[in-house]
């Protein structure tokens, strides 16, 4: 009987092992959960700003079948914080001074009327050719600011570029610009880039390419809206191209009052930031267990992503969900079987057991006194111990309170704590000092920790002691763990000023 019992105990072992190791191997795969194999799920992450809709994504296929599948987007669509602007202002000097005006237009214009959130800031800065200089922009704002007059005030101050090229005078570097602009912006969270530019050509300008600034602003989701003073020179299709793959904006203008009601209604939108959005995608599998890998291929908004499917192994707990009747029958014979294995063993072991506890219960009985003496003696031991120290050091501060009297020795602390000043007498062998209620001298002071220092008189000075406070002891303008005090000493704790006389 017990040789059989044990047979079955371990297969029922081995089964259950075998099984938690198959689900341990195969729960996740390449970014697919299938868990709940057939049914499939997957996250797809997007970078695109804008809220896909369901339609955006055209198809899924296994191994080239079309398969139904739901998509629901996996966090929230808009994180809304406090936007970082910098405009950058193309001051080309052969464009004449219409470009010039319109941009001076638009920028004061903007500045002037638009309501501009507190916590919201700008910078503005101008560009034209590098030429040999390392750096493309000039800072007009000194730096990112929400003080609307002092804007105002350098993009009035500013005067038009003297400058000509001979060579390829239609060449800005508004990419080198842009990329410049790119790293002053890369620490803030929510930041965009407005482009003020005459529309000539910018394919190949400047000493950027426009694909690495592209791909820099993509990877640091700054948006650039370019707004293009129309000139003869028409539309620049490349630059239209740039701004909006970057999920920013493009548009041509010739009147700078429009120009300033565009920038009104982009302002508000900048502060409404995306960093991508998750996409839960379920489907229900064609596979089998345990069969090869399937390609699937999800097209969204005409691209597709292509990934490996590999179905799980068949496990226990797939081959119950198959024969649930058979798996019913077996795991009763199963139960059955164990548990008159246990009733056998718990019989012979009985008696047995009851004797083993009754020892135990008997040692345990024996130490538990043994500890509760000891316990009793060390309690005695340590309570004689203190009222002895206790004693002694009543008497110690008493003989020190009696030499202080006979001296005369009464010093005073003069206390500056802020706006508050405040004059404490040392009338007791020793004086703590700090934050909390329990010192006696107390300094309302957050610079000043809970216990700071405490002073103590050793029979022939005064001295001060650091209670390893946060922003240490400073006697006389130097720092100090322990030192004696004399008349018309300065003590630093904090922000509090304290003068020591004697």
């Amino acid at each position: 009987m017990k040789v059989q019992c044990k047979k079955w105990i371990v297969l029922f072992s081995i089964l259950i092992t075998s099984n938690l190791l198959a689900q341990h191997s195969g729960a996740v795969e390449d970014g697919f959960n299938v868990s709940d194999f057939p049914k499939v799920s997957f996250v797809y992450h997007s970078n695109n700003p804008e809220v896909l809709d369901k339609d955006d994504f055209w198809h899924l296929k296994e191994s080239g079948k079309n398969l139904d599948f739901d998509v629901q987007l996996c966090q929230d669509a808009v994180v809304n914080l406090p936007p970082t602007i910098l405009f950058l202002w193309e001051d080309m000097a052969h464009n004449g001074y219409e470009q010039f005006d319109f941009t001076k237009k638009v920028l004061t214009g903007f500045f002037s009327s638009a309501e501009i959130s507190s916590n919201d800031k700008f910078a503005v800065s101008v560009f034209n050719r590098r030429k040999n200089t390392p750096s493309a922009l000039k800072d007009l704002t000194n730096g990112f600011t929400n003080d609307k007059e002092r804007i105002i005030s350098a993009i009035n101050g500013y005067s038009h570029s003297a400058e000509h090229y001979s060579d390829f005078p239609n060449r800005s570097d508004m990419y080198g610009a842009v990329r410049e602009g790119m790293e002053l912006l890369a620490s803030e969270k929510t930041k965009a880039i407005i482009v003020f530019t005459s529309g000539y050509s910018m394919k190949n300008s400047g000493s950027d390419s426009e694909v690495q600034v592209l791909l820099k602003a993509q990877q640091l989701h700054i948006p650039v809206y370019i707004f293009q003073y129309y000139l003869k020179s028409g539309v620049a299709p490349e630059a239209e191209g740039f701004a909006k793959s970057t999920f920013g904006g493009f548009n041509s203008y010739k009147d700078a009052t429009t120009a300033v009601t565009a920038l009104k209604n982009l302002y508000p939108q900048i502060s409404k930031r995306y960093q991508g959005h998750d996409y839960k995608v379920t489907f229900t599998s064609n596979a089998e267990r345990g069969t090869e890998a399937r390609t699937i291929v999800l097209s969204v908004g005409g691209d597709e992503i292509q990934e490996q499917l590999i179905p799980p192994q068949h496990t226990l707990w797939s081959w119950i969900s198959t024969y649930p009747w058979w798996s019913i029958l077996i795991g009763v014979i199963f139960v059955a079987i164990i548990i008159g294995a246990l009733l056998f063993i718990c019989r012979t072991k009985k008696n047995a057991s009851q004797n083993q506890r009754e020892l135990q219960e008997l040692e345990q009985r024996r130490i538990k006194d043994k500890e509760e003496a000891e316990n009793n003696r060390r309690a005695m031991e340590n309570k004689a111990r203190q009222e002895y120290e206790g004693k002694k050091r009543k008497e110690e501060e008493e003989k020190l309170r009696r030499l202080m009297a006979v001296k005369n020795l009464y010093p005073r602390l003069k206390c500056q704590v802020g706006s508050n000043s405040f004059t404490y007498e040392i009338n007791s062998p020793e004086t703590s000092i700090g934050r909390e209620q329990d010192n006696d001298l107390i300094l309302s002071n957050d610079m000043v920790s809970r216990h700071h220092a405490k002073i103590v008189f050793n029979g022939s000075a005064f001295e001060i002691l650091d209670q390893k406070s946060t922003n240490k002891v400073i006697i006389n303008g130097c720092f100090a763990e322990r030192a004696i005090l004399r008349s018309g000493d300065i003590i630093g704790l904090g922000e509090a000023i304290l003068t020591f006389y004697l």
